[in-house]
């Protein structure tokens, strides 16, 4: 018989460790734990100026309220979202309680005249030893109703100096204030509003671009008396300097068509729509006939502007649906956007939440004539909606003297004329911060962003009327205003 021997190397990796002492791998295990125990107990905890928990944030982005969440505070500044089950420690907390919690609102057109002094009235420069009174009376138009910045189209430039310190130095109990500096129009035989600014060549609007953009301003507005060679010149010096440029786009010298291929896609008041579009000889005659029938012959013409304005935008709806979605749909596909201002003219007829004494004229005139305006006013609303439901974007501008509660008028005004909540608070927030290349530090509750909120003490999601509803709001991180 042969016998073989059979040496093989077995690899240490498939030999079985041996059992472990179970007392000593329980002690082990213990040890172990208690250390990382002790650890985490000698972890800095993260401590921040103010927590709100507990909150129902509204994402601006989506469209969509998100439950339990804590949003984490340093300084001015979003820090953090989270889950409302993570504790914090903070210096303040404030418990929402499931409340709504929005970002702070824009008002994308103001101007300080409205507050300053008007006209005659309006003082040629701004009292050095007024300043802080006069920032003051201007904020709290806006900061209670949680409006926490605004942009001003046009106001004196004699007034830029403290204007731009304000906007260069913002300060938690003051809403934030930008500007355009003047609106832009050419030399004309007429008196120039003390907000405009005359540039009387486009030599001159190019200087002018430059000197605004020497002087820190970033936003310019071209008013619908400004001629073309002026407008192209200001356009195109602003757009390379990285400048937003508006536009006030009416019944003038151009109109939207025109400013489009020139590259403008800013533009200022939905209700301007009906101003360029092409009207025929036969049109003006059939929409004079229209009006005689209802005002007497010849005496539609000289009602007041608003009056005038709803008949036409009335007419055009009716009568010119075909030319509206055509100059809409340009507009969308240059991805235009618009402001709002339709409180003003609702006001004036008794459509609005409150009415400043004086603006309304339809004190002593017929009801009918009263009731044919309000009628007139869904044609401005039905304008509206076809802008937005093209993908236009839409931001809220009031344009009017009234602040935040102009605001809050305009988003009651939305929601009574079939806006969605979400689409509405979107409009007041992101939209504006957005068309005004700020998206980085307004329009949504994010880390990074302004520590600007408003936490409502009724949600509008439930009821729109919840928007006239006690708030909190938050500046720069300081609660209560």
């Amino acid at each position: 018989m042969i016998k073989f021997t059979l040496n093989v190397s077995i690899p240490n990796t498939l030999i079985p460790p041996p059992l472990p002492n179970t007392k000593t791998w329980k002690m082990k295990t213990l040890f172990a734990l208690m250390a990382l125990l002790l650890m985490q107990a000698c972890k800095p905890v993260k401590k921040y100026d103010l927590a709100i928990i507990n909150a129902s944030v509204f994402d601006t982005g989506k469209g969509i309220v998100i439950m339990h969440r804590s949003i984490l505070v340093n300084a001015d500044t979003i820090a953090e979202v989270t889950e409302s089950d993570i504790s914090v420690k903070a210096n303040g907390i404030i418990d929402a309680g499931g409340k709504l919690v929005t970002p702070g609102m824009i008002d994308a057109h103001i101007h300080p005249t409205h507050f300053f002094g008007d006209y005659d009235a309006a003082p040629k420069y701004l009292a050095k030893d007024s300043l802080n009174f006069l920032r003051k009376k201007f904020s709290d138009n806006y900061l209670p109703f949680g409006v926490t910045a605004v942009m001003i189209m046009g106001q004196p430039e004699t007034w830029l100096g403290p204007v731009l310190n304000w906007s260069a130095h913002p300060l938690p109990h003051y809403t934030d204030i930008y500007t355009v500096g003047g609106a832009l129009i050419s030399q004309e035989d007429r008196k120039p509003y003390i907000c405009h600014t005359i540039v009387a060549s486009p030599e001159a609007a190019r200087q002018k671009m430059l000197a605004y953009h020497r002087m820190g301003i970033r936003h310019i507005k071209l008013y619908w008396r400004l001629r073309k060679p002026e407008f192209e010149a200001a356009f195109k010096t602003a757009d390379s300097l990285g400048m937003r440029v508006y536009g006030h786009i009416d019944e003038g010298i151009m109109n939207m068509d025109t400013t489009l291929r020139i590259g403008l896609i800013n533009y200022e008041h939905i209700f301007t729509i009906i101003h360029s579009l092409p009207w025929t000889e036969s049109d003006d005659k059939a929409f004079v006939a229209w009006m005689d029938r209802f005002y007497g012959k010849g005496k539609g013409q000289t009602l007041p502007f608003w009056e005038v304005t709803l008949n036409e935008i009335r007419w055009s709806v009716d009568y010119m649906p075909g030319r509206i979605d055509a100059l809409i749909g340009r507009l969308a596909k240059h991805h235009a956007t618009f402001s709002t201002t339709i409180h003003l003219p609702g006001e004036k007829f008794g459509l609005t939440y409150f009415s400043n004494p004086g603006n309304r004229p339809d004190t002593g005139v017929s009801k009918e004539r009263v009731q044919r305006n309000r009628d007139n006013f869904k044609g401005l609303m039905a304008l509206v909606k076809k802008v937005y439901d093209s993908g236009i974007k839409i931001r809220i501008g009031t344009d009017v003297p009234n602040g935040g509660k102009a605001v809050l008028s305009e988003q009651v005004l939305l929601a009574q004329y079939g806006f969605t909540i979400p689409s509405i608070i979107q409009m007041a927030t992101v939209n504006g911060a957005t068309a005004l290349g700020m998206a980085n530090k307004y329009g949504a509750i994010e880390p990074g962003k302004k520590a600007d909120l408003i936490i409502y003490d009724q949600n509008p999601m439930q009821n729109y009327r919840n928007f006239l509803s006690k708030r909190t709001v938050i500046k720069d991180g300081i609660v209560g205003f």
